[in-house]
């Protein structure tokens, strides 16, 4: 043999040759790998070699190449085990076909193939780098069309394309220049290289009933301004976009289109950087997302749409008479976004995302804020309110849906860029939006901080949405918007939330941060809300309009309570579920609600459970922390429980009246009075409701430190306010502190 290669896989990414081992070999890196070359028997081609007559011993060999040769339209087939080694020289004009054995390398970043076609198969994993067929790769020349070129090479002989410097691909041009990927396509990046693209009005990259693509450890970074006042529903973009895309399936997917065109989602789909349409085994991984710009208007539009497409090899007259399917088996981990409009949106099956982070994001708008959402007029937005993740059924017309999602280890930082106006009643920027019939999704351990809120859910079936955390600015918005950080749009079914954590920190909250729901089989475990201070006139919240629901371990904290408004609520049910709602069982507890000394019926926090008419088992708890109040209904039987503690130092009179009282409607149950001081020697106290009634509540207090208790049980409750007095034989003489407690109790049904 005349020479050997030795592969070693090896840590260092330089790049560069060096010297290993010895003098006599040479390392040469490959994607993930070195590959070591003896130079001491590597085969020097000579410069009058003839390619077309090669001799059996150069098989097994290094070729070293340092001249350019011709091939003059020859095809040229490698030997075994042959590697091409590109020292200096170059090939033209040819074909060059590999046995599935042979390797190319290059000691140096140049130009190695001019107008040569690669055929055959090479070693697994082989790469090709852009710069062997022409690529400039200085991120400032346009590398489009010679980084079409690699990818076609590279499609031709199951090759991957390795982009190790910075390049640019000007694909702004609508309707021309998008990139159509094919299958088996496998884009790498390498020393921390940018592929720069400016795409505008048709998406970067295409993949269209194409199959098991990998796009791995690279940063696409965005440099253009988009004008938010232009009409993005032009007519003629549309046309152009659709040409584009139809005349592709025509011609690589044998689709007959009679009348129609390939199905069409709207124009902002057509700004995306990548356009999935009924692809599948696609790969994202270690890939970043960025924006060049700093300023809103040059942001990314969008990022990733899913789009339903029809199949391949039919003739279709119209959606509904044509087979389409949706991008399935898509696998995104270790994405960063950075400087976005629109994430990831679209309809999707088989979908798992795991460790991805978002930085900056905006809604459409110019660098001085106007035009906000793409308004041109009249209310009209051309651009739909974006989102990190939007997965809907996207008007699907043959049922086809998002499932099994898995959404795992997210972080939306929510780094806001731009004006601080809202689009008002056309929609908000939220992190995390499923709606329009979703099945089997999970969502573990995600986190958001928009100033917009946390999300839109609804029409979810088998969900699991657990260890999430939000914090949210309501008060950018509306309040008579209602836009709370967490609303439910659409029915639940079988569905779990755990572990959720949502806070406000608007100054004031007029609304809460999370909205009630509708569904069956829901379970709400651990759910906490936290505002500063609240004024608000809702409802209530925690609630999910059906039967079989369960909230338990959850709660609301306050930190100041401003509302005048009466009759607010915690708990609260739609008309139906008041009526018909079965099987519910709600436990949540409230941190701070304003105190109900004064009106306890009205200043209360309210529950609306089941009413009169519901004869099916059902249990709500509700627990007032800071006023001691607990609300109780068992089927539709409410019972209330009201403790109330005063400590009192007693004064020099023989009774002494007690802040605390017994309001109208409230009987006792329990009494306990606790001297945390003794009494002066010789005096008994007394607990009652008036001068005739000394000692209804309570016979006698300790006269020494200690607990006395006593049972009430009153039945009947009387239809004033009652007073509590503590009653002396003799006077108190300024001598000693009793702490009193009464286990009050309201039986309500409604």
């Amino acid at each position: 043999m005349l020479s050997t290669v030795l592969m070693a896989v090896c840590l260092l990414f330089s790049g560069v040759s060096c010297k290993k081992d010895s003098e006599f070999t040479e390392t040469v890196l490959l994607a993930e790998e070195e590959v070591i070359i003896d130079v001491e028997n590597a085969i020097v081609i000579p410069v009058d070699f003839d390619w077309t007559t090669i001799p059996d011993e150069y098989k097994d060999a290094v070729w070293d190449i340092q001249f350019d040769f011709d091939l003059n339209g020859e095809t040229i087939v490698l030997p075994e085990n042959v590697t091409l080694y590109f020292t200096g020289g170059s090939l033209s004009n040819g074909t060059v076909t590999g046995d599935g054995t042979s390797t190319i390398v290059s000691k140096t970043k140049y130009q190695v193939f001019d107008t040569v076609d690669l055929a055959g198969t090479f070693v697994e994993e082989q790469y090709l780098m852009p710069y062997w067929f022409g690529a400039v790769m200085n991120g400032i020349t346009d590398d489009r069309d010679v980084f079409v070129a690699t990818l076609a090479q590279a499609h031709a002989v199951s090759a991957r394309v390795m982009v190790d410097k910075n390049m640019f691909l000007d694909v702004e041009e609508t309707g021309t220049k998008s990139i159509f990927l094919e299958d088996n396509t496998w884009i790498e990046g390498k020393n921390d290289a940018n592929i720069i693209i400016n795409n505008m009005l048709s998406p970067a990259f295409y993949m269209a009933l194409v199959k098991d693509i990998t796009i791995k450890n690279v940063t696409f970074l965005y440099d253009n301004t988009y004008d938010a006042s232009y009409d993005w529903s032009s007519n003629n973009d549309i046309t152009l976009n659709q040409l584009q895309l139809r005349s592709y399936l025509v011609t690589t997917k044998n689709i007959v289109f009679e009348s129609t065109n390939p199905i069409f989602r709207g124009s902002s789909a057509f700004h995306s950087l990548f356009s999935l349409e009924a692809c599948s085994g696609v790969l994202f991984e270690d890939v970043n997302i960025k924006a060049k710009g700093d300023t809103a208007n040059t942001f990314i539009q969008f990022v990733i749409k899913f789009k339903e497409q029809y199949v391949a090899n039919q003739t279709t007259s119209g959606e509904a008479n044509g087979i389409t399917a949706i991008p399935e088996d898509i696998v995104i981990n270790n994405m960063t976004m950075d400087g976005i409009l629109m994430g990831l949106q679209g309809n999707v099956a088989n979908l798992s995302i795991d460790n991805l982070e978002s930085y900056r994001y905006s809604d459409m708008q110019n660098e001085d804020g106007s035009n906000l959402g793409g308004n041109v007029g009249d209310e009209i937005y051309r651009f739909p309110p974006p989102h990190l993740m939007y997965f809907n059924t996207d008007f699907s017309v043959h049922d086809l849906f998002p499932n099994n999602i898995q959404i795992t280890n997210t972080i939306d930082h929510g780094e806001y860029v731009g004006t601080t106006e809202t689009r008002g009643e056309s929609g908000y920027c939220h992190s995390l939006k499923l709606i329009g019939r979703v099945e089997n999704v999970l969502v573990d351990n995600y986190a958001s901080y928009r100033r917009d809120g946390l999300g839109d859910l609804g029409d979810i079936t088998n969900g699991v949405f657990k260890n999430m955390y939000a914090e949210n600015t309501s008060d950018i918005f509306d309040p008579t918007l209602k836009f709370s950080s967490l609303r439910f749009v659409g029915p639940l079914t079988s569905t779990i939330f755990e572990n959720i954590t949502l806070k406000d920190n608007a100054d004031i909250a007029e609304i809460y941060p999370m909205d009630f729901a509708t569904g069956d089989d829901v379970t709400w475990d651990n759910i906490q809300v936290f505002v500063k201070e609240l004024n608000t006139d809702d409802g209530g919240f925690f609630g999910i309009f059906g039967s079989d629901n369960t909230i338990v371990n959850s709660g609301l904290t306050i930190e100041k309570h401003s509302s005048t408004q009466l009759n607010r609520g915690i708990i609260y049910h739609d008309q139906e579920t008041l009526a018909n709602g079965a099987n519910n069982h709600y436990e949540v507890s409230v941190t701070g609600w304003r105190s109900i000394d004064d009106n306890y019926r009205e200043e209360n926090c309210r529950i609306l459970f089941a009413n009169s008419e519901n004869t099916n088992t059902n249990y709500a708890k509700v627990i007032d922390v800071d006023n001691n109040y607990i609300i109780e209904q068992i089927n539709s039987v409410e019972q209330d429980q009201w403790t109330r503690t005063e400590v009192i130092d007693l004064g020099a009179g023989t009774s002494q009246l007690l802040e605390i009282n017994i309001p109208r409607g409230l009987t006792v149950q329990h009494v306990s009075a606790n001297t945390l001081e003794g009494l002066a020697s010789g005096v008994e106290v007394t607990i009652g409701t008036s001068s005739l009634l000394k000692d209804n509540l309570m016979g006698a207090v300790s006269k020494t430190t200690g607990l006395v208790t006593k049972v009430v049980n009153e039945v009947i409750a009387d239809s004033g306010d009652r007073a509590v007095y503590l009653y002396a034989n003799g006077g108190f003489q300024n001598t000693g502190k009793i702490e009193v407690t009464l286990e009050l109790v309201r039986g309500t049904q409604y």
